[in-house]
């Protein structure tokens, strides 16, 4: 698998590239009046060959050649060498996400991240966070055939692939340039699948470890990492000015605030130490009722750890391990 990361490069070019002689290619009258209103929008690049499942059934997955044509027929005004570079591109964007995907399934188990994203989201609507930690539909997975360096490593290049999303999403200008340059279409492209699958992928596989009695040797080598990771994540989402950016979100936060929810008394006290001034900022932010369930439990319990209140409710207490 590190080999195929590897062989398979993630898509710099996407940040490098610049139309030739400095200009992109003078818009359409039509779409010229329209450059307000429609570059303010954009659309995820997996999705012009990922059609949703809804789709399926009328599009066939486009790969190989049949990409850099799908892209051709789509962007009239970009020129062949852009062509046939955008094509390329965009192939290695839809591999990137594939090789996240197929990394989860590997290490977890397919299907097993969805469902765990499902019961984050019925408990949080219940109010009713689980605090017993179950893995053992995690464990039919290939995590316990891994070894803590074989994991990091994965880890290793699923930041990365994070780093590179975060980084493309976040230039707004070179992604209008994209857009008016014809890659992608109407709308300015972004790589939000990619930005959030490759930071949950890479929570799961450190929350995991951070549980496992068999893993004590490496159990301070993923705090830090988890410290880290978890902090740099929560302070890029306070910089989010999109809605539907904070919104592709959710998932992610109401994975990182459960798992954190569910650990011991002890490392609760480190991890909120940490993050207690980033998450009274996202406060601020129009959040949805289950995430506003779930950060109310993250307070209460902070209070009752630093022996600030008493807890008349015993789940909010000491998180079993």
């Amino acid at each position: 698998m590190l080999d195929i990361f590897k062989t398979k490069p993630i898509p710099h070019a996407l940040l490098t590239w610049r139309p030739t002689g400095g200009d992109t290619a003078p818009p359409s009258p039509g779409r010229e009046k329209q450059l307000d209103t429609v570059s303010q929008k954009s659309i995820d690049i997996h999705d012009s060959v990922q059609p949703r499942p809804s789709e399926r059934s009328q599009f066939q997955p486009i790969v190989g050649s049949a990409a850099s044509e799908e892209v051709s027929k789509n962007k009239p005004s970009a020129k062949f060498p852009d062509q046939k570079l955008f094509g390329a591109l965009l192939i290695k964007c839809v591999v990137q996400l594939e090789l996240i995907q197929t990394i989860d399934n590997i290490v977890f188990f397919p299907a097993t991240s969805k469902k765990e994203d499902a019961e984050n989201l019925a408990a949080a609507q219940r109010d009713a966070v689980d605090f017993n930690v179950h893995v053992d539909t995690q464990d039919q997975g290939m995590y316990c055939f891994l070894t803590s360096q074989q994991l990091f490593k994965l880890l290793d290049c699923l930041l990365e692939s994070h780093k590179f999303a975060k980084a493309f999403n976040s230039n707004n200008e070179q992604r209008t340039a994209l857009w008016k340059a014809g890659f992608k279409g109407k709308s300015k492209p972004n790589l939000l699948k990619q930005e959030t699958s490759s930071l949950a992928c890479g929570l799961r596989i450190l929350f995991r470890m951070y549980m496992d009695e068999s893993r004590r040797d490496a159990w301070e080598e993923v705090q830090r990492r988890l410290l880290n990771v978890c902090s740099e994540a929560l302070s890029y989402f306070l910089t989010l000015t999109s809605e539907s950016h904070r919104e592709a979100w959710t998932s992610l936060l109401l994975l990182f605030l459960t798992k954190v929810l569910k650990i011991s008394d002890d490392r609760f006290k480190a991890h909120a130490s940490f993050y207690y001034p980033l998450l009274c900022e996202i406060m601020q932010f129009d959040l949805i009722p289950e995430l506003r369930a779930v950060l109310r439990r993250f307070f209460l319990r902070i209070g009752i750890v630093f022996q600030i209140s008493q807890s008349s409710d015993p789940e909010v207490g000491t998180a079993k391990q």
